[in-house]
Order: C-alpha cells, then sequence, then structure tokens
C-alpha cells in the first residue's frame, strides 16, 4: 500500500479544557511527542473558555495553514459527552464541528492529507441521563447518530468508547497519554504506521488496572447545568462497569501513514 508523503511541514494543534488537574502533564507528553516527530517544538495551543473564543481560534489556525503542510496532528482534551467537548458551564462545541473545518471542503491546505484527532474526554454513560454527574451534560442531538468525519483521509482515536467514562490522574495525567509517550518513540515510527502503534496503545491500555483508589478521577466536571435534586451520581466503587479501558478508533486513512 502507498505511504503519505510527509516530506512537507508538519502541523499540530492542542486544545486543552481547564479544571483538569494533570492535563499539564499531559500537554508535556503531546508537545515531546511532537518534536520527536518532526513536528513544531512549539505546538498551537488552544484553551477552552467560551465557544467563540474556541471557533475562532481553530479557523485562525486553519487560516494560517498554507499548501506545503504534509499533515495535521490535533490533540484534545476535556471534559465532554457523546459527540461534544464542554468549553464552559453553559456551552460545548461538537466534534463534527471541529472536524468540519479541516476537511477536503473547508481546508484545501489539507487536501487528500492525513488529519489525526485525538481525542480525551468522557463520552457519557449508557443507560443514564446525559446531566448527571459525568461530563454528559446536553445532548449533542443529530451528532449522537453521526459522530465522525465522513471525509477523506482523517483518523479519530477516542480515549474511550461510546458511553464510558475516561479517566485522568492528578499528579499523573491520562492512561492514553502515558501510554501514547510510551509507543510513540523514535525507533518504533520509524518502522510501523500509526494503526500498528495505536493497537499497541490500545493493548497496554488493556492491560492496566487504574482505578479510583489509585488517585484516578472520571474526566468529568458537575456544571450549574446538572440537576443534583432528582439524580444520582456516577457510581465510583471499583468494580464500575463506567470507566473505559480501550479505545475507539474510526479511521478513513487511504495510505500508510508514517510519522
Amino acid at each position: 500500500m502507498d505511504r503519505y508523503d510527509l516530506s512537507g511541514r508538519r502541523a499540530a494543534l492542542i486544545l486543552c479544557g481547564g479544571g483538569r488537574p494533570g492535563s499539564e502533564y499531559d500537554v508535556e507528553r503531546i508537545k515531546d511527542l511532537c518534536k520527536q516527530n518532526k513536528f513544531p517544538e512549539f505546538s498551537y495551543s488552544v484553551k477552552c473558555k467560551t465557544k467563540e473564543d474556541v471557533t475562532d481560534a481553530l479557523k485562525s489556525f486553519r487560516n494560517k495553514l498554507s499548501d506545503d503542510v504534509s499533515c495535521l496532528a490535533m490533540f484534545i482534551m476535556a471534559h465532554g459527552g457523546l459527540g461534544h467537548i464542554e468549553v464552559n458551564d453553559e456551552e460545548i462545541v461538537d466534534l463534527e464541528e471541529i472536524y468540519k473545518m479541516f476537511n477536503n471542503s473547508q481546508c484545501p491546505a489539507l487536501r487528500e492529507k492525513p488529519k489525526l484527532f485525538v481525542v480525551q474526554a468522557c463520552r457519557g454513560v449508557k443507560g443514564r441521563p446525559k446531566d448527571l454527574y459525568t461530563d454528559g451534560g446536553r445532548s449533542s442531538g443529530a451528532v449522537s447518530k453521526k459522530l465522525l468525519l465522513t471525509e477523506s483521509d482523517s483518523m479519530e482515536v477516542y480515549a474511550v468508547p461510546p458511553g464510558k467514562l475516561a479517566i485522568r490522574h492528578p499528579d499523573r495525567g491520562c492512561p492514553l497519554f502515558e501510554e501514547m509517550h510510551n509507543v510513540f518513540r523514535k525507533d518504533s515510527v520509524a518502522s510501523r504506521d500509526v494503526c500498528e502503534l495505536f493497537t499497541e496503545v490500545n493493548q497496554r491500555l488493556g492491560q492496566r488496572k487504574d482505578r479510583r483508589k489509585d488517585g484516578y478521577e472520571h474526566d468529568f466536571q458537575p456544571t450549574s447545568r446538572v440537576i443534583k435534586t432528582t439524580l444520582q451520581p456516577v457510581d465510583t466503587d471499583d468494580s464500575s462497569d463506567d470507566i473505559g479501558r480501550s479505545l475507539h478508533i474510526v479511521t478513513n486513512l487511504t495510505k500508510k501513514l508514517y510519522l
């Protein structure tokens, strides 16, 4: 199979939500990963404050991309729900909105070039109301039926499957970025494509036994929209199966992607 030509400039972006102790470790791991894999040493960072701020910053980043860019890697970490991330107590951003900004139609500079989106966020809990002590917040409506980018040359990597909660340690960060940092080493990426690398990441995540008693927290945040008087909090028992322990990967790449 053919492989993507990444001889041109590489673009990376970090979208990081606030109120998530431990995310600073993830940001440092991502920056180190980018540096090892020939992405700019200073990754473009966007803070989640308001929906307008996020969309304006993403559009500004997109509009600065030139034709010599060969690929995009975007790392999104925030409180979220099925199909969206939360930027504050009242506003959400649908992931599909973000993906569309960089598709073949809206971003000519990335046309037929690989786009990698890595998302660390909760994705709701099956069988529970969305306005809960999780990161679910409001339902994203139609997004729950169509979560993923339909255009070509993209890969979406979610920290957990739909209906599961993502976890984060305030002193270490997220298991996903810990294992990515372990796997995406210079010697590994030279001989294996990203699908193989994420398969190993997934395997390593499945072998972990991270529990709340070890200091891990659900990647959620009670907001002013949570109805606390009528709903029960998520079960914090270590036996709960609400925590996601495997990646959800969707790809429509048309070639092998070697970093």
